[in-house]
């Protein structure tokens, strides 16, 4: 089939878009940005048309970019994180903004929820309540904005509302049903039961289909907005992360993806759905799999905050000798030898996720002496947050599914000096993909469903390419497997005492 795959990826901050042909090369990309917004401490919001604004830019970018004709795009699929959901009414009209996942406002509504029918929701959804999760959101929304809530018939994950104004369909995929945690997993349906928790009515959920359903042809008012041609086939596609996996080919059980993006993610796929108390389980594209993931609050955004904190200085050197300043904090975390001389960083600056699930948890510097630099400092984040990381991989890997090979994506991974010490913390060999955007996967999801892949295999195997391969260092792996026991033990110690200031402060007692 001749022409291009187009690939949408609504992220968490800025929508991508990618143009490939069917040899898996990428042909054009763009990248539009969107904002959040922080009303207050502990919230954060988006506005859903801002998405499909940033959208239809972007698409107009792409083709441009790549002087591509709208009518060689033969299909697209869309793909975008799980959780953030589009609240409507019965018209489509949006009724409130977005609920971001990091917002933490229904922290109580999900902390009661687990008190009162914790065993329940993960038996049926196979995921623990969790502020960043739909439930425990629309819970807020209707304990504290009865305005909307009365309005509400609607609810759209961030990729289906996008979807839904391309092609007017009102629908999700199995991944992004489950990640609203009104969905029960076994049975392959919404609960009613779950909804019942929240006075809210299955009948108002979309439709469950194929990830690799088409979803519809695109609309009229669409193409106008974008640049395509009209009647251009949209297929549904699924939630940012398991589209990632796809694209890199990561699509057997014992694959595992290790993201270092805002947040960390340690995914894994299993020969079929395994719950745990400690990871967050998906059902994989590639069916009957699973999918397994493990997060951590903390990732590129802990090094973002250090250079807004520790770095002015190489902000400025930075800016003008035209470098990156991440290049300079690179150089300047070289210059300390492993294990920081004794410098622990935990990055609990957001709560944490696995394996304390503490949105209240908070962050420290631990051994800290007047023979510390800025260069320690440095070290010991990017140490702190391959911890993080570990204890992420250790979670998944207790759910009884071998790991068998690692793959590092993310923005963070652009770092050879970070890859180096996640690969020295896991003990790990860790491979890193030459393309690893969710948007390529999106792609890679239309050309399988379109037919020009014969199969998730044939996928792989034409688009599926290695940049680096990492081992670990037999020199450095001891040390940093002292420190991480070190590293945990202080951790279980935070607890007590983070709840304590969470309670004690003005901006704990805001979140």
């Amino acid at each position: 089939m001749a022409g291009y795959l187009m690939g949408v990826d609504i992220g968490s901050s800025d929508c991508k878009v990618m143009v490939i042909d069917a040899q898996g090369q990428a042909i054009a990309s763009s990248v539009q940005s969107y904002p959040t917004f922080y009303p207050r401490f502990g919230w954060a919001e988006q506005n859903p048309e801002d998405w499909y604004q940033a959208v239809c830019r972007a698409i107009r970018a792409c083709l441009e970019a790549g002087a591509v004709q709208p009518a060689d795009i033969i299909g697209l699929a869309v793909d975008g994180p799980a959780h953030n959901v589009a609240l409507m009414d019965e018209a489509g009209h949006l009724v409130y903004p977005t609920i971001h996942w990091s917002d933490l406002r229904s922290a109580p509504q999900s902390e009661r929820l687990d008190r009162k029918h914790g065993d329940r929701i993960f038996a049926l959804s196979y995921c623990r309540v969790n502020p960043a999760w739909t439930l425990a959101q629309l819970l807020w929304l209707k304990e504290n904005e009865p305005d909307a809530w009365r309005t509400l018939r609607r609810v759209l994950v961030t990729k289906d509302y996008v979807r839904y104004r391309f092609t007017g369909a009102y629908q999700t995929d199995v991944y992004d049903a489950i990640g609203t945690q009104l969905y029960d997993v076994a049975a392959d349906r919404w609960s009613n039961e779950l909804c019942a928790l929240i006075a809210f009515d299955p009948d108002w959920l979309p439709e469950v289909v194929s990830a690799l359903s088409l979803s519809g042809p695109l609309l009229p008012e669409a193409a106008r907005d974008t640049g395509l041609c009209a009647g251009t086939p949209v297929i549904v596609g699924s939630g940012d992360s398991v589209v990632e996996a796809v694209g890199i080919g990561a699509i057997r059980p014992g694959q595992g993806i290790v993201k270092l993006g805002t947040a960390a993610n340690v995914n894994l796929v299993t020969a079929q759905p395994l719950p745990s108390r400690q990871s967050i389980t998906y059902r994989h594209i590639v069916e009957p799999y699973g999918f397994a993931i493990t997060a951590t609050n903390a990732g590129a955004a802990t090094m973002r905050w250090f250079r807004d904190t520790f770095c002015r200085l190489e902000v400025e050197q930075a800016r003008a000798q035209q470098l990156s300043v991440y290049a300079l904090i690179d150089q300047l975390a070289d210059g300390a030898a492993a294990g920081a001389d004794g410098l622990i960083f935990h990055p609990y600056l957001s709560g944490e996720r696995t394996p304390h699930w503490d949105p209240h948890l908070r962050g420290n510097f631990f051994g800290l002496r007047a023979g510390h630099g800025i260069q320690h400092f440095a070290r010991a984040i990017l140490e702190g947050v391959a911890f993080s990381i570990r204890d992420c991989l250790q979670a998944v890997q207790a759910i009884g599914q071998p790991v068998e090979q690692v793959y590092l994506i993310g923005g963070g991974a652009k770092s050879r000096l970070w890859r180096q010490i996640i690969c020295d913390v896991l003990g790990q060999p860790l491979v890193k993909p030459a393309v690893e955007d969710a948007a390529y996967g999106a792609a890679v999801v239309a050309g399988v469903a379109l037919g020009v892949f014969a199969d998730w295999e044939s996928a792989a195997a034409t688009c599926s390419r290695a940049e680096d391969r990492l081992y670990p260092d037999p020199a450095t792996q001891p040390l940093y497997d002292d420190l991480f026991e070190l590293y945990r033990a202080i951790g279980r110690d935070l607890v007590t005492h983070s709840h304590w200031l969470a309670q004690h402060s003005d901006t704990g007692r805001d979140a």
